[in-house]
């Protein structure tokens, strides 16, 4: 019998290890189990956090670029205003110097009516006074003893 109490002491120390391991592993088991959930949620919340920075910077760079094209179109409206008043002052200036050629040519058209008309009359008196002399000369021949 001495043997089975040897088989005795040894099975109930072998068990007790095995109790002892068991717990361990269990705690083990247990503290890893925990540790991969906080990693878990760990990931969780920055996964979070990332998708809500990434929403700002959409939120933020959709309101500038609304806020750009906002800037843009006012800007291209005023220049619009601007452009179209340059032209409007210009087609104003430009009519304004037809007009004004218009008249200068009116004037230099009545300028040369009367200048052709001076230089008829200087023609004809000129012709007059020709043919005037031109028979005083006749006269005169006729009169010089030959």
């Amino acid at each position: 019998m001495p043997e089975t109490k040897n088989n005795d002491v040894s099975n109930a120390q072998i068990n007790q290890s095995i109790s002892l391991l068991t717990g361990t592993v269990q705690a083990l088991h247990s503290g890893l189990t925990a540790r991969l959930e906080d990693m878990r949620a760990d990931i969780r919340r920055l996964d979070e956090a990332s998708s809500n920075r990434m929403n700002r910077i959409e939120d933020n760079l959709t309101d500038q670029i609304a806020k750009q094209g906002e800037a843009l179109t006012g800007q291209i409206a005023n220049q619009g205003e601007v452009l179209n008043k340059r032209i409007d002052g210009l087609d104003k200036a430009v009519g304004d110097k037809i007009a004004g050629l218009g008249t200068r040519v009116t004037a230099l058209e009545n300028e040369d009516k009367r200048i052709i008309e001076k230089v008829a009359k200087f023609g004809a008196l000129g012709g007059g006074v020709g043919g005037t002399l031109a028979a005083a000369a006749i006269e005169l021949i006729k009169h010089i003893p030959h």
